[in-house]
């Protein structure tokens, strides 16, 4: 007689249940974990590629446990293509679920833990059911692209202006360095690029230029306007290997050129299909030192404002805040932390300088450019120009949580120098006294003083009235 092991049967509808993926490159690593009345938990181990097929297999393979929630870590752009096909499920899915895109900090290893694929994808399971996990940067298609698409932008325009210092450079070195030749022109770089293909001097190629059989008819005038500049090279002739070198490097940079302008057309091209984001481009585009084309960029960097519960994470995720130093009993602030979005506070930290430097019209905000460049003009303007970018973080905040475009009526009026009853008082003053109270607030908890702590409290008190009133 032999002997069968009894198997019990279970009811996995009465068990809740969270997914766990751990996600690479060619491959899904999932552990589904639950836990019935009992107490008893349940784990399931499994591993799927991330092909067409693969994610057919996944999912067959998840429908009988039905996870309420799938938990993934984000890792570089390979966790897209897992949240896209969820997401679409999502629609004829026979159950409700939730998805989290985990930031890296919040599912980090146990120190001493070696790294595994299966371990990973069941802490990420019984964080999710822990309710530990706060999930991170929402996938969005269209602004993923327009994301991709800017910062390829800036990588070719990085790269033209490379191109454009080693033309120079041979130029110099054939001594020919006119001042204000601009390659931005279209008059400079059919100038340059023709000038490759000649034998003679410079002095000859510009008669051929302003002649009948020019070979750039286009820009015949331009030319003759600029023939103070390029007269005293007349007589200097380029060597073969400069003009080869030229040749390539202008033919590279024409190519550049060309290509940043399809960028910006293809960029166009999914701003005009979508109206809400051409509105909320709009809505920053309004504040000053902000161009549409930055402002394009930064709604495609920031995405969901909402994923941000105030104002200072965002100034966080922006850069704009100082970094916040700590050893023992001490804290104080250093410089701006540059653990955040480098795009964002790069065009911030330009807009300011326009702000405060280029801008002629006036307004709330040039007004407050002009007070903390007056404020921090010892201390330097890098200083100044990183507050005033704060500032303008706190307002593209604002706008993108309302919807609003900047109106500078709503501005604060500012108040220089504030009446109290006996005298007067600035905003240095304001400053000090509201140090007084905070300290006198802490010396009043100390309860072995007495009475001392009781005066301190009174005073403290009295300063806070004063600061309401003011």
């Amino acid at each position: 007689m032999t002997s069968v092991e009894f198997e019990f049967s279970e009811d996995l509808d009465n068990t809740r249940f969270h997914c766990g993926i751990d996600v690479h490159k060619h491959q899904i690593t999932i552990a589904i974990i639950g836990k019935d009345d009992s107490g008893y938990e349940r784990v399931v181990e499994e591993i799927f590629a991330t092909t067409t097929v693969g994610l057919a297999h996944f999912w067959g393979f998840v429908s009988k446990y039905k996870p309420v929630m799938f938990s993934l870590e984000a890792t570089n752009v390979y966790h897209h293509v897992v949240v896209t096909f969820l997401d679409e499920k999502k629609k004829d899915a026979a159950w409700e679920y939730s998805i989290i895109i985990a930031s890296p900090p919040d599912v980090s290893g146990i120190p001493g833990r070696q790294k595994h694929d299966i371990a990973d994808a069941k802490a990420l399971a019984r964080y999710a059911a822990a309710g530990l996990l706060k999930s991170g940067h929402e996938v969005n298609v269209p602004m993923e692209d327009m994301r991709a698409l800017f910062r390829s932008a800036l990588q070719v325009e990085m790269e033209r202006t490379r191109l454009k210092n080693r033309i120079k450079k041979t130029l110099d070195r054939g001594g020919f360095r006119p001042i204000g030749l601009d390659f931005n022109a279209n008059w400079s770089r059919d100038f340059v690029y023709q000038l490759t293909n000649h034998d003679g001097t410079i002095g000859t190629f510009y008669d051929k230029c302003v002649g009948k059989d020019s070979p750039i008819p286009e820009h015949v005038a331009v030319v003759a306007r600029n023939k103070p500049k390029l007269e005293p090279f007349f007589d200097i002739k380029l060597s073969p290997g400069q003009l080869a070198l030229v040749r390539q490097e202008m033919v590279e940079l024409e190519f550049k050129t060309t290509r940043k302008a399809m960028l910006s057309v293809e960029i166009d091209r999914i701003i005009c299909s979508r109206p809400g984001l051409r509105q909320k481009i709009c809505n920053i585009s309004s504040v000053p030192g902000i161009s549409p084309y930055s402002a394009a960029w930064l709604v495609a960097e920031i995405g969901d404002i909402t994923r941000f519960s105030d104002v200072r994470p965002f100034l966080a995720y922006c850069g704009c805040c100082p970094r916040i130093v700590s050893s023992d009993k001490t804290v104080y602030s250093s410089h701006i932390t540059r653990k955040s979005n480098k795009y964002i506070r790069t065009m911030l930290y330009n807009a300011a300088m326009v702000v405060s430097v280029a801008t002629k019209r006036e307004s709330a905000l040039k007004a407050y450019a002009d007070r903390v460049v007056f404020r921090k003009r010892h201390r330097g303007m890098k200083l100044a120009f990183t507050i005033i970018a704060a500032k303008m973080v706190r307002i593209i905040y604002a706008i993108m949580r309302d919807g609003t475009c900047f109106s500078p009526d709503l501005a604060q009026p500012h108040h220089p120098a504030i009446m109290i009853e006996d005298g007067l008082l600035t905003i240095t003053d304001l400053k000090l006294l509201r140090r007084a109270r905070n300290v006198l607030g802490r010396v009043g908890t100390l309860e072995q003083l007495k009475g001392i702590a009781k005066n301190a409290t009174y005073f403290a008190d009295a300063l806070d009235r004063v600061l309401r009133k003011n």
